[in-house]
């Protein structure tokens, strides 16, 4: 086996061998509360697999945690974390519900359209302040990013709770905006499943979002792999100081790409909001900025990987409601599951990154060795 194929195979046995170890780990866990491992994760199997309710809401669970972990992935891949994906879905999935119920006899393909391209704007405009104060003063991103999450959540509260308030749900306990116009809800997955003979059960909200996530991420993974500024971003995350001297801007690759980051996390909370829910409430779902750093760290930053990462994680979110009600384990359990196959993957993919470096330091060092020295044969 040459020295090449060898270590494809480490790098793409890498995750395995993290969720093997996970799982593992979470055995141990299971045993000590006097369950058996098989039979837990048989059961999840089962449960996730051989029903078509869970096989559709582990699709749908897996289409926010798509754009979340593309959002992320995008600013890590010129060195910049973004933590502020939590804040910007949030204020895009708001400014988009404000179009989706304030714009009223829009036919559907302008109502819907505009709807998400104002969550997009309001994603990349709220990653703006951030990125600005990162280039022109040197703040850090980390810092200001999570500072914007917190106005963020106040700023929507309130224009929720205090201004936007649906006025028929006054003096009940529900928050929320006005019910959205059908002209600005995304349309479901079900028929067009329906018609080549793949069952969704009626009360699933899987949509159309889900084929636009794996779209936007092969997009992004052409646009990083075959296009000049995707040369520009790998240059400047490899070596920011030899990308500057051969020419590259490195503040403006990362200005678009923080950007670009932002505009995306504006479109993870749009399949909760426009495709199930139907209006913005207090309830909306939060978290999934943070579970897209899962995400992009289980993807190892690559469009390509961040489909089956998120579809991983929902794997595993909805079988733990499967073996809290059916075996009695606590969910927790899954949740540690999860933690410690994301920390084995990152581990693991650092040790197989400096063993592939050492192996190509000595193949380029036993290749020097083997030239003939040329000034020695010229003196001859």
């Amino acid at each position: 086996m040459s020295t090449r194929v060898r270590l494809g195979v480490l790098q793409a046995a890498a995750p395995l061998l993290a969720i093997a170890f996970g799982a593992v780990v979470a055995s141990g866990i299971i045993l000590a509360i006097g369950k058996d491992p098989l039979e837990v994760y048989g059961l999840m199997l089962r449960f996730n697999l051989t029903r078509s309710d869970s096989v559709a809401a582990i699709f749908l669970k897996a289409t926010p945690l798509t754009f979340a972990g593309l959002a992320v992935a995008l600013s890590f891949r010129v060195n910049l974390w973004n933590i502020g994906v939590e804040g910007q879905y949030a204020v895009g999935a708001f400014a988009a519900a404000l179009v989706a119920f304030g714009m009223r006899g829009l036919p559907a393909p302008i109502h819907l359209p505009l709807a998400v391209l104002v969550g997009v704007a309001s994603g990349a405009a709220w990653a703006l302040l951030p990125i600005a104060l990162k280039l022109r003063r040197g703040a850090h991103e980390v810092i200001t990013t999570i500072m914007m999450n917190y106005i963020a959540s106040a700023l929507v509260l309130y224009l929720l709770a205090d201004v936007f308030r649906d006025p028929t749900q006054a003096g009940t306990p529900r928050v929320r905006t006005p019910l959205f116009e059908d002209s600005a809800r995304i349309p479901l997955l079900r028929p067009v499943l329906q018609l080549v003979g793949i069952d969704v059960p009626s009360h699933s909200a899987l949509n159309w979002f889900l084929p636009l996530g794996v779209v936007l991420c092969l997009g992004a993974a052409y646009l990083l792999a075959r296009t000049r500024f995707g040369y520009e971003v790998r240059a400047v995350a490899l070596n920011p100081d030899a990308a500057e001297a051969a020419g590259i801007r490195i503040a403006r690759t990362q200005f678009y790409m923080f950007l670009a980051s932002g505009a995306v996390a504006g479109l993870v909370g749009l399949s909760d909001v426009l495709g199930f829910f139907g209006y913005f409430d207090i309830d909306f779902p939060k978290g999934l900025g943070f579970l897209g750093i899962s995400v992009a760290l289980l993807a190892r930053n690559d469009p390509l990987g961040v489909v089956p990462a998120a579809l991983l994680l929902a794997f595993l979110d909805r079988g733990a409601q499967g073996v809290q009600v059916f075996s009695g384990v606590p969910r927790e359990v899954i949740t540690i599951l999860q933690a410690v196959i994301i920390l084995a993957i990152v581990v693991g993919y650092e040790l197989v990154t400096r063993y592939v470096r050492a192996q190509r330091k000595r193949e380029a060092e036993r290749l020097v060795a083997g030239r003939p020295d040329v000034s020695e044969g010229e003196g001859g």
